[in-house]
């Protein structure tokens, strides 16, 4: 499966609460660890890797989704939409698996 179909899968989970925040199900951590495999073989994902890690500093996995879904609406460019999660979820990823998701 190519990564935007997965992505498009990731933002198809049911993950906002009724409160508005968001709790990742375990279909959605699963795939977010599978697209964050697929994302780090991307070359700008590699080059821009250390000012993703900067700009996460002091953010939770959950406000990192919350800020792609954020940057993927508001992107001026179908490329700006597509690379904005590209280059965040393996941030996700990382976060996750640093609390054993």
């Amino acid at each position: 499966m190519k990564i935007d179909d997965l992505i498009s899968e990731l933002l198809d989970e049911p993950m906002a609460q009724e409160d508005n925040s968001v709790a990742f199900t375990s279909r959605g951590t699963q795939l977010i660890h599978e697209i964050a495999e697929l994302c780090n073989g991307i070359p700008i994902v590699q080059e821009t890797k250390k000012q993703a890690e900067d700009y996460a500093e002091g953010l939770s996995a959950e406000q990192v989704y919350v800020d792609m879904l954020i940057k993927i609406v508001e992107a001026p460019t179908a490329i700006h939409m597509k690379m904005s999660a590209k280059m965040l979820i393996p941030i996700i990823s990382r976060k996750l698996k640093e609390r054993g998701l």
